[in-house]
């Protein structure tokens, strides 16, 4: 197989300020961004490979394609600020537009002229988002800190009764170490932080922008009904949801920050609590109700709960080169929770890979989000786990849906970062660790491909040597064993680098930097997959492994 692509990108942006003369402390800004991809590439397979086309012959495939896409983005907005005695003002008031136009061609097979093989051309239509906004800070003394915003935001995706969007916000501070601590040498920062504020979110993927309409596609040729001696094209309806609307959550959150010895020691503690409602979920809907299985519905709420916490410092602190240890950790923990959804019914979801319309997760009121929804595997005197064998959770006798169970999901029951940069003299040292804890995955490169089955093909297979510990036959019959749920909780070093500062080189004038770093270093777990940080819902299907980056830099100051 030989797949050939080339790519001509152009990207950019133009940002203009004009002070207004006539109204001091008035800017106007203009931003301007363009981002055009172009594309083409053609996919050969060789006649090498057992390939057959529709009529039998074995003579491989060649196929072209082309992906055109283009981003514009303006953004103006009037900024006022003025300082009336103790009280400091800063007013913000603008507008946003933003399109993204698409269009594919794709020739389909080439070497093969049978009547579902002709080229297939999609013109995407025009996605648009439009924002109006506005934002005042108010600070007092500089002590009180008062901040309001207004978004008003539109979007092309939805049907007009349902397009905008408002989403205000307040925060609140108080530096109250100017008033408890004027004269403390040992806190140098005390503020109390209070905020809530509405966001949106209109995301449901570009085959979707026009769900509000109604859509058609072109049957395949071979799939025409024939009136007379004409083979007539059929246009097959869409799934349609004129209803669909925002999704909003509701932020409430508290804070402190604290700064001790001038802030050498600095902390921050956040507490919020979160609350989506009308989520945009893909979600099956009832037979004969719709043009479609599944598509994208209001469908529910739910809560996120958590705490933040950053401590950082110079833990040594030296002013003559000597060693210095600068630190920075961080901690938070996270729960979410649904608590309402349409008709107070489940609703399955996460498409698993291996098998016919499998979900392994499931959407119920009180549990998290795309929490997984297995059977539990029934395992051997050996410890080995049973083909098709699983619990009989209710006790009738019969393995159905209704023995399936929630194991686990995605979200880490707690995450942790620290950061350190270590130096003596003219040799520097640094590293970003960052850990998750009590997160699963569901491994779907195991639980498709750990079969044996697959190496009894007409073209043999690769598969995971996990089969080793499974001795797994077939995909239907496994792949919603729980089995495949598995602790990821990691530990990685994201990032290492060690430099050193050549001072003086040749000329008082001139210094010489070399440097040595390593992008993702090393990653600690359990987990049996490629990489146990998974952004898909934690469903792991991805056979491509992230890279390790070396690289070495030189840098000359003169």
């Amino acid at each position: 197989r030989r797949s050939v692509s080339d790519v001509y990108r152009l990207y950019g942006n133009v940002k203009l300020d004009y002070s207004m003369p006539f109204i001091s402390g008035l800017t106007a800004t203009v931003n301007l961004g363009l981002d055009k991809q172009d594309a083409e590439g053609t996919v050969e397979v060789s006649e090498l490979n057992p390939l057959s086309q529709s009529d039998g012959s074995i003579i491989g495939s060649m196929s072209r394609y082309t992906n055109a896409q283009n981003n514009q983005l303006f953004d103006g907005y009037l900024n006022y600020k003025h300082l009336f005695g103790e009280i400091d003002l800063d007013v913000t008031t603008g507008y946003s537009y933003q399109k993204f136009e698409s269009d594919r061609y794709n020739s389909n097979e080439l070497l093969d002229d049978g009547i579902d093989s002709e080229p297939v051309t999609n013109i995407d239509p025009d996605l648009v988002l439009l924002a109006y906004f506005g934002r005042l800070n108010l600070s007092i003394q500089d002590t009180y800190l008062l901040t309001l915003t207004y978004r008003r935001d539109g979007t092309s995706r939805f049907a007009k009764k349902n397009r905008w969007g408002n989403f205000p916000s307040v925060a609140f501070a108080w530096k109250a170490d100017q008033s408890l601590f004027a004269n403390s040498d040992l806190v140098s920062l005390l503020k109390f932080r209070l905020g809530w504020g509405i966001t949106g979110q209109q995301g449901i993927g570009r085959n979707n922008r026009t769900i509000h309409l109604d859509n058609y596609i072109r049957g395949i040729p071979s799939s025409q009904y024939q009136f007379g001696s004409r083979a007539i094209p059929i246009g097959v309806p869409q799934f349609r949801n004129e209803d669909l609307k925002w999704e909003e959550t509701t932020t409430y959150n508290a804070g402190v920050d604290l700064g001790l010895l001038n802030d050498r020691f600095t902390a921050s503690v956040d507490v919020f609590r979160k609350e989506s409602s009308d989520l945009l979920v893909e979600a099956a809907v009832p037979d004969g109700s719709n043009f479609g299985n599944s598509g994208f519905q209001n469908i529910g709420e739910f809560t996120t709960e958590g705490v933040e916490v950053l401590l950082q410092g110079d833990i040594i602190k030296s002013n003559n080169d000597g060693f210095s240890v600068h630190a920075s950790v961080n901690a938070s923990l996270i729960r979410r929770e649904i608590t309402s959804l349409f008709q107070n019914e489940d609703i399955l979801t996460g498409r698993a890979g291996g098998g016919t319309g499998t979900d392994i997760q499931i959407f119920r009121i009180g549990y998290t989000p795309n929490s997984f929804y297995v059977y539990k595997q029934i395992y051997d005197s050996d410890g080995f786990p049973i083909e098709n064998t699983y619990a009989d959770l209710n006790g009738d006798n019969v393995i159905n849906n209704n023995d399936r169970y929630i194991h686990q999901n995605g979200d880490p029951t707690a995450s942790f970062g620290f950061a350190s940069t270590l130096s003596y003299k003219n040799l520097d040292l640094s590293f970003n660790l960052r850990a998750l804890v009590g997160n699963y995955v569901y491994n779907n490169v195991n639980s498709s491909r750990a079969q044996y089955s697959l190496l009894n093909n007409a073209v043999p297979n690769n598969i995971p040597n996990s089969v080793l510990e499974t001795n797994f036959v077939r995909t239907e019959n496994v792949i919603l064993s729980d089995v495949f749920v598995e602790n990821a909780s990691f530990l990685k070093l994201d990032n290492i680098s060690l430099g050193y500062q050549f001072k003086d080189v040749f000329s008082s004038a001139i210094d010489f930097r070399l440097s040595g770093s390593v992008q993702n270093a090393f990653t600690l777990t359990k987990y049996t997959g490629l990489d146990p940080e998974v952004f898909n819902n934690g469903i792991d299907d991805t056979i491509y492994p992230r890279p390790r980056t070396f690289l070495l830099n030189a840098k000359i100051q003169f």
